[in-house]
C-alpha cells in the first residue's frame, strides 16, 4: 500500500522547485513567452469580459488559448443549464485572496467547485485547472499534467505551490522573473510560464530553451 505525501515530501518539493527559479536564461524565456506573438501570454488574462461570478465565452476562448477543446455540451453546461449553480459556487469563492495567504475555508470553497466541474463529462484536470485559473487568477494556479509532474508529490500539488509562495523569498525569486509585458500577470501565472518553458516537451518551448540558453 503507498503512504501518503508527508508535510516533509511538501517542503522538500517546494525547495527544489524555488532552485529551479534561479537557472541562467529563465527570465529571458519567461520573457519570450510574453513578447511573441505566438503564445497566450497576458491574453489569457485580459481577453473580453471576465466577470467574476459567471462564466462566459470569453473564458473559455481564453482557456482554449492554452490548448484547451471544449466539446459542444460542455460550453451549454457552463454557459447554459447549470449557469445559476456556477455563479453560486463563485460566490463564494473571494477575488482578492492569493494562494499564500488563502485560509483553508477559501480552498474548501475552491475544492468543491473543482468537484463540481470535474463531474462533468469532457472536463478533465487540465481545462479544469485553466478554468479556475481564469476566473481567480491570484488564487488557483493552473495544475495540468506538466505542473503535477514538476511539482512530484502526488495528489498535493496545490499544497506544495501554496507553501513555495508563502516564503517571501520565493516570491521575489518569481517576481524577478517578470519582464515589462506582463506588468499586470498574477505570479501565479508567471510561476506557471516559467514551468511551462523550463520544462514542456513541445517545440515551442524547446525553440524557446534554445534561443535563452536554456537545456533542451
Amino acid at each position: 500500500m503507498l503512504s501518503l505525501p508527508t508535510d516533509q515530501d511538501v517542503e522538500s518539493a517546494a525547495r527544489r522547485l524555488r532552485a529551479s527559479l534561479t537557472i541562467p536564461g529563465l527570465r529571458t524565456a519567461v520573457a519570450a513567452y510574453f513578447n511573441e506573438s505566438g503564445f497566450a501570454g497576458m491574453t489569457f488574462s485580459d481577453l473580453g469580459h471576465n466577470p467574476p461570478r459567471l462564466f462566459t465565452a470569453d473564458d473559455l476562448l481564453a482557456v482554449a488559448l492554452l490548448d484547451i477543446t471544449w466539446r459542444p455540451q460542455v460550453v451549454r453546461v457552463l454557459l447554459q443549464t447549470h449557469r445559476r449553480q456556477f455563479a453560486d459556487l463563485l460566490a463564494d469563492i473571494p477575488t482578492d485572496v492569493d494562494l499564500w495567504d488563502a485560509c483553508d475555508v477559501t480552498l474548501k470553497h475552491v475544492d468543491i467547485m473543482w468537484d463540481v466541474l470535474t463531474s462533468i463529462e469532457g472536463i478533465g484536470t487540465a481545462s479544469a485547472t485553466k478554468l479556475l485559473a481564469r476566473k481567480r487568477p491570484r488564487l488557483c494556479p493552473i495544475s495540468d499534467s506538466l505542473v503535477i509532474k514538476a511539482v512530484d508529490v502526488p495528489g498535493r500539488t496545490w499544497d506544495v505551490l501554496r507553501h513555495l509562495l508563502q516564503d517571501q523569498g520565493a516570491r521575489a525569486d518569481v517576481e524577478a522573473l517578470r519582464p515589462a509585458a506582463a506588468a499586470d500577470a498574477t505570479l501565479l501565472w508567471i510561476l506557471d510560464v516559467a514551468l511551462w518553458v523550463s520544462r514542456s516537451k513541445s517545440a515551442a518551448a524547446q525553440e524557446i530553451r534554445l534561443a535563452a540558453g536554456l537545456p533542451s
